[in-house]
């Protein structure tokens, strides 16, 4: 069965808090599956990044600075996500689409993945991906 927006889970993070620091923990137990790939993405105000799916990628999205909107859609509902604490993140599983709308300036968006990087498991046409949608509903 495909997922669908009830898939994607917004999702609290260990916070710890003393000595005049703050920890906040993202790890393979706490998230749920295996890193396999991390990386940051800053952006200017009102900018948008994302704006795909992917096929078999899950993908968690932490704001560690600013303030971040998460558009996700499923083919059929869609559902916006504020990201503005590095204590909360966003799981975005596979067959998702998600478009970030940057809110703050000095933003960064942690994004932490359980695959590497593979170019033919990105869906980065919105037409492509309703066709993708509809293909995998017709095989449940």
């Amino acid at each position: 069965m495909p997922n669908t927006i009830s898939s994607v889970a917004l999702i609290d993070l260990p916070y710890f808090r003393r000595d005049g620091g703050e920890l906040v923990v993202m790890e393979t137990g706490v998230i749920p599956f295996s890193i396999e790939r991390v990386f940051n993405v800053c952006a200017e105000i009102d900018a948008i990044r994302g704006n795909h799916a992917h096929r078999k990628c899950i993908q968690f999205l932490t704001c560690v600075s600013g303030g971040v909107e998460v558009l996700c859609d499923d083919g059929t509902k869609t559902s916006t996500y504020v990201l503005d604490s590095p204590r909360q993140g966003l799981l975005v599983p596979a067959g998702i689409w998600a478009r970030q709308t940057y809110k703050q300036e000095n933003t960064v968006l942690t994004v932490l993945c359980d695959r590497g990087y593979e170019e033919e498991d990105y869906i980065r046409d919105y037409t492509e991906f309703s066709a993708y949608r509809k293909k995998l509903s017709a095989h449940v």
